[in-house]
């Protein structure tokens, strides 16, 4: 699904151009601080709740877990979804200063309160390990986004650059609302097949659920409005620099709208796995499993040192056939390469906070993120007038180093866990780089300009190639082992 929705994003870069693709951007900045205040935090909070119900053999509450839950996500979602609706027009006009972005804003808003309580179901269903109905959520609401979203801006493409992206804000709302209704039906399926354990009423009642979700709101309702202002700044900050409106939308939408979704994208698995341990943690911290917590970070974290090494020295060789043949964009090109050497700290800091989240560590990861967003601030304030956009590139690799460290040094604190530096490091990166080269002199054929069908099977050698060095060169380490 991740893979559909890149190209389906690439299509829509390639649709509404660069600029549209920075305005579209500076739009959904807006729009995730607003998803940020409606959700508040609360999957997350249920999944721990529910996790740590079932692990201290508490099943009988999960009733009244969700009621509460449900509850805290109606009043934020809809003080959420007014606040945007009436202040549309003063964000578009007096802080965006681009009267573009009112109408998209408007539309938005309307997906609010589906999305809260679709968060809800949604951290449900990880908390009691039954990950498959947000699975097949996830799938159709993106078949109905795709065929929705490209229905909606063929008809608004030749309207130009603010009807297209109007479209694609009608796609985002109409699929949240889809969203909903599956995943309430799911649920509702749910409950009669296992209704014994989610009818009874529980003690956990709204002030419960507040104690446990606002420090993770808190976090980021600062965060969001931080972010929402650094992502603000960066046109402004462009323009102060002499470059036109078109410019700075489009260098802003070729790094931040295409070059780190595809950076990230190769996250997606990585995304998948790390969030199924917030509740393994938190089941294990309730039953006091420290040796089972230990050996999952342990595995967790080598594992993602080496699949990290890996997809950075793949997104970086190829970076420039990558930006051509999804964005037709050398630009775009330019800045995955910029961005590829972070890629290691970036997927370890991802799984990192999964598992502070799965200990209880919300509040100091809430500050961290906050004052990581106060630099990056503050950072791009100063440095974009110089640098232009490469200085926010710069900012994103400097404070992606800044968060993972003080995140890293944190779960050491509370679970141990042992890192191979040769086997997860040195050894990858060997076999990676390697892989690389033999698949850039075999592969010859265009260039920049060659085939996807073509770079995709460049990809799919490096990564047999890879694959099969490394744990060549592993099995004859173990061997070695074993005689000594």
């Amino acid at each position: 699904m991740r893979t559909v929705s890149m190209l389906f994003g690439a299509y829509i870069s390639r649709a509404v151009g660069a600029e549209g693709v920075g305005l579209y951007t500076v739009v959904m900045t807006v729009y995730s601080f607003a998803v940020t205040f409606a959700t508040s935090g609360i999957s997350l909070t249920v999944t721990r709740l529910v996790a740590t119900a079932i692990g201290e053999g508490r099943e009988g509450e999960l009733g009244g877990i969700l009621r509460s839950c449900t509850l805290y996500s109606l009043i934020f979602g809809i003080g959420a979804s007014a606040l945007l609706l009436l202040g549309s027009d003063f964000i578009g006009f007096h802080i965006l200063s681009d009267s573009r972005t009112v109408l998209c804003l408007k539309i938005l808003s309307l997906s609010l309160i589906p999305a809260g309580l679709c968060s809800v179901f949604s951290g449900y269903f990880v908390g009691v390990r039954r990950v498959g109905f947000n699975a097949a959520v996830q799938v159709a609401s993106q078949i109905i986004k795709i065929a929705v979203t490209l229905f909606l801006v063929g008809q608004a493409s030749s309207l130009g650059i603010v009807a297209s992206v109007c479209a694609l804000s009608l796609g985002i709302t109409l699929t949240e609302l889809f969203a909903f209704l599956l995943i309430l039906l799911e649920f509702l399926y749910d409950r009669y097949k296992w209704g014994t354990r989610v009818k009874k009423n529980g003690v956990c009642g709204l002030k419960n659920v507040a104690s446990e979700t606002l420090p993770l709101a808190i976090s980021g309702y600062f965060r969001s409005i931080l972010t929402t202002v650094e992502h603000i700044l960066i046109p402004r900050r462009l323009l102060d620099r002499g470059e036109t409106t078109s410019d700075a939308y489009s260098h802003y939408g070729s790094l931040h709208g295409m070059a780190i979704p595809l950076v990230l994208y190769p996250m997606s698995p990585l995304t998948s796995f790390s969030g199924l341990l917030v509740p393994e943690f938190a089941s294990d911290l309730a039953s006091g499993n420290k040796s089972r917590m230990s050996r999952i970070a342990s595995e967790a974290l080598n594992l993602t040192l080496i699949y990290g090494i890996f997809s950075a020295a793949v997104i970086y060789s190829f970076s420039e056939e990558l930006g051509f043949a999804v964005y037709n964009s050398y630009d775009a090109g330019y800045y995955i390469a910029i961005l590829a050497p972070i890629v290691p700290i970036m997927y370890l800091d991802h799984v990192t906070d999964s598992m502070l989240k799965g200990v209880g560590e919300q509040v100091y990861s809430m500050w961290v993120n906050i004052t990581d967003s106060l630099l990056s601030v503050l950072l791009v304030y100063f440095l974009i007038p110089k640098m232009g956009i490469s200085g926010y590139a710069l900012v994103i690799i400097i404070m992606e180093g800044y968060n993972f460290l003080l995140s890293f040094i944190r779960l050491r604190k509370k679970v141990s866990f042992s890192l191979h530096l040769f086997r997860s490091v040195a050894l990858p990166l060997i076999c990676a780089l390697s892989a690389t080269a033999l698949a850039d002199a075999l592969f010859v054929f265009g260039g920049s300009t060659s085939q996807s069908l073509w770079l995709t099977l460049k990809i799919v050698f490096t990564t047999a190639t890879f694959v099969f060095i490394y744990f060549a060169f592993r099995s004859c380490l173990d061997a070695k082992a074993k005689k000594i």
